[in-house]
């Protein structure tokens, strides 16, 4: 392999109660030894983690015992709750997915107006780690206004929220805000690098919406040098998480 580290920043892990799936450890160990990836950043499927807090401790234990897998925490809906933690140490960050809103079609603009957000944006902002933040672009732009020291990735480029070049053009100046490549077309992916720079895309596979093998071809073939490869393959996600491998 060309390179040294490779590292998906991106893929679900575990059952959808809505999808009626399960992505297996097994699953992933698979692609990730056929695609030549050495760690997957693992995510709890929405409708699970918001049915029940189980998903996210399952994933911990599995991170513990399986060589390669790196925990996200979802951002579960119970936020008000006390003593609510977004991201306990043991994550690597944040997954904030149409929180209280309709999946992957439609934002709540309500929880803008909450008057404990405030409280929920500052616990993960001292962290210091990242949030995949995934709501409409209006409501992502409004967000962003209010959190302006929190570390974003916008998964897919955009695409769930609405027309990534709409994303690109709204978020270029802010250097708080980054992308993953998920199900993003490779032509899309080079045009963000260009705008961006690399050090603002992270490469991930979306599994099992993509597979780590053609989402991983997409970046091993941009017309970019090997150290831009590096970034958007391993060094974004460790300087972004501050993960120890």
């Amino acid at each position: 392999m060309e390179f040294e580290l490779i590292i998906d920043s991106h893929s679900h892990w575990g059952s959808s109660i809505t999808l009626g799936t399960d992505v297996t450890t097994k699953e992933l160990l698979r692609q990730m030894n056929y695609a030549g990836i050495d760690y997957v950043a693992i995510i709890p499927f929405p409708s699970t983690a918001i049915d029940s807090n189980d998903i996210n401790v399952k994933i911990l234990e599995e991170t513990k015992k399986t060589d390669g897998f790196i925990p996200y925490h979802y951002i579960r809906e119970d936020y008000d709750e006390d003593g609510f933690d977004p991201i306990p140490e043991a994550y690597c960050g944040g997954k904030w997915h149409w929180m209280r809103g309709w999946q992957d079609s439609a934002s709540n603009y309500k929880v803008l107006d909450d008057g404990l957000l405030p409280g929920l944006i500052e616990k993960i902002r001292i962290t210091g780690k990242p949030v995949i933040f995934e709501e409409e672009l209006r409501f992502t732009e409004m967000f962003v206004d209010i959190a302006k020291d929190m570390k974003i990735i916008i998964p897919h480029l955009g695409l769930l929220g609405g027309n990534p070049y709409d994303f690109l053009n709204a978020f270029k100046g802010k250097d708080n805000i980054f992308f993953d490549s998920a199900l993003a077309s490779q032509d899309t992916i080079l045009d963000f690098v260009k705008t961006l720079g690399p050090h603002r895309v992270l490469f991930g596979s979306d599994v099992p919406f993509g597979t780590m093998k053609s989402e991983l071809s997409k970046i091993l073939s941009l017309s970019l040098s090997k150290a831009d490869k590096k970034l958007l393959l391993s060094e974004n996600f460790i300087r972004l998480t501050g993960v120890r491998l």
